[in-house]
């Protein structure tokens, strides 16, 4: 009995000796995965610190290039995976892929002399140059199938398909991994390494880490790409605000042209209607009349000489005459000088406006287009009828506000007016030109619009220039003049801005109409 208890205490002592001796096994091992799992998360945190690091210097360099990331990167993965050699390739077209960079002894995957393969070996940045020139033995579509499984694979003592046989003597454990971007496959990295006992020989667990380190070079070419366009964009708003800017400089020179060109006019014509050596009433009643009158009221002959005298009874017709003439000429020169006054004015309103454009100043305000109209028809009323246009206005009262700049859509009307008048001026013939402004309520694209229609009957416009005839910096008009092809444009911009449509009709021979289309304040 006694031996009976003293076996089973002597079991149960073992049993607890194997129990403590597995728990304490057990916390060796969990201890050990524990250390090793801190160690590769901490080795990973270092690579993707290391990697966007990479990425930071391909963002700040000037040429923003994949090639800059991807030249660090491949030196990073080689020396982290502690292999001898390393290459990164690129997806080029028809299912190849092209040099890109090598970094430390990697093998020429070309067969060349002896002399020229220690050089390469020797020189990274030489074979990176020689890389790039040469066919690269690798399909696309090979590198999917041989790395399917586990996203990347490795050669021991065998070669990848096109490989040329000295490859194997020189770096016999070849691993390769694709790197995607946007679930395409970008780049291909590539590490090798030898079999000597003192040198770290690529295992599996290389590739596994391989595979991580591609996926965050990967999300940093993504991150690269996004800058490149971000970059990109800034280039070209910069560039449309630089254009934005020569198209308002332009306008302002283009909308003062118009309105000096008409004031120009007025001048001219005050200057024919009043010549340097052209005898004046007043100079004849001055220098002839007043002088005989006095001379025959000294006299003492004055009254027999307006009687009886032949010349004499005909003077007060003659200063009748010649004073109604003066105040003809004098009303005539009040009314020109009171429309260079009104162009001088325009001028001065075209400046302000340009001035507030400049500062991004909006001026909208619910505006009845009649009066725009009217006006604008005015300003341009005495050009037409020098140059024989007829200028014909029907203007529905009754049409709603829209919400416009008044002094912007004056610009557009006046250069519908310019044009229309410039082209029909061109057309030449005895054709009587007119031209025809029609405001009106009318429905476009199922929307109500208020509608204006600048019709004139002059040469028309051909289908291969009425396409172009509203791009910037597009001109009909000849070389010799001055045009730098911004006023459609301008009043395309215009419309636009208020919502609405500039469209065009035209027929060769018969004239050519442009359509404004604004929409109607809901208000209405």
């Amino acid at each position: 009995m006694t031996n009976s208890v003293l076996f089973f205490l002597v079991f149960i002592i073992l049993i607890l000796v194997v129990w403590v001796i597995y728990q304490h096994t057990r916390v060796i091992i969990t201890n050990r995965i524990c250390y090793d799992q801190a160690r590769q998360i901490a080795k990973e945190r270092e690579a993707t610190a290391a990697i966007l690091g990479l990425s930071g210097k391909a963002i700040t360099s000037e040429d923003l290039s994949d090639e800059t990331f991807l030249t660090h990167f491949i030196e990073y993965a080689q020396r982290t995976l502690r292999g001898v050699g390393g290459a990164i390739l690129i997806a080029s077209d028809n299912d190849t892929f092209k040099g890109c960079a090598v970094s430390g002894t990697f093998p020429p995957l070309k067969d060349v002399p002896a002399q020229v393969e220690q050089q390469l070996l020797a020189h990274p940045k030489k074979h990176t140059d020689f890389i790039k020139e040469i066919k690269i033995p690798v399909l696309i579509s090979q590198l999917v199938e041989v790395c399917l499984d586990k996203k990347y694979v490795l050669f021991s003592d065998t070669l990848p398909k096109g490989f040329p046989e000295n490859f194997k003597k020189l770096a016999p454990r070849i691993l390769m991994a694709p790197i995607y971007v946007h679930s395409k496959i970008f780049a291909c990295s590539i590490v090798v390494s030898r079999n000597e006992f003192d040198e770290h020989a690529l295992l599996d667990k290389d590739g596994e880490y391989l595979v991580r380190l591609n996926e965050i070079a990967s999300l940093s070419l993504e991150a690269i790409q996004l800058f490149r366009e971000r970059r990109q964009y800034e280039e070209k708003l910069r560039t449309a605000k630089e254009e934005g800017m020569l198209q308002v400089s332009t306008g302002i020179i283009h909308n003062i042209g118009n309105a000096v060109t008409v004031a120009k006019l007025t001048v001219l014509e005050l200057q024919e209607k009043n010549p340097e050596n052209a005898e004046h009433p007043e100079t004849f009643i001055l220098g002839e009349i007043i002088p005989r009158f006095k001379k025959e009221l000294d006299a003492g002959n004055l009254q027999n000489f307006l009687k009886e005298d032949k010349s004499g009874q005909q003077y007060f017709d003659i200063i009748s005459e010649l004073l109604s003439h003066v105040n003809k000429s004098r009303m005539e020169t009040v009314k020109m000088l009171s429309s260079l006054s009104n162009k001088l004015y325009y001028i001065s309103e075209i400046i302000e406006l340009q001035q507030r454009f400049m500062g991004e100043l909006g001026t909208e305000n619910m505006t009845s287009l009649a009066p725009v109209i009217e006006s604008s028809v005015k300003i341009f009323e005495e050009t037409c009828n020098k140059k024989g246009v007829i200028i014909k206005t029907t203007l529905d009262d009754k049409t709603p506000q829209v919400v416009v700049d008044p002094s912007m859509m004056t610009q557009v009307f006046i250069n519908l007016i310019k044009n229309a008048v410039e082209a029909m001026e061109a057309e030449g013939g005895a054709k009587k030109h007119s031209l025809d402004i029609i405001l009106k309520m009318d429905k476009v694209e199922n929307q109500r619009m208020v509608v204006v229609e600048v019709k004139d009957n002059g040469p028309g416009i051909p289908d291969d220039i009425r396409a172009k005839l509203f791009s910037f910096g597009f001109s009909t008009k000849d070389k010799n003049k001055v045009s730098r092809g911004y006023g459609l444009h301008s009043c395309m911009d215009t419309v636009k801005k208020y919502g609405g449509m500039l469209s065009l009709e035209s027929k060769v021979g018969e004239g050519s109409t442009f359509k404004i289309s604004l929409p109607v304040s809901e208000r209405h």
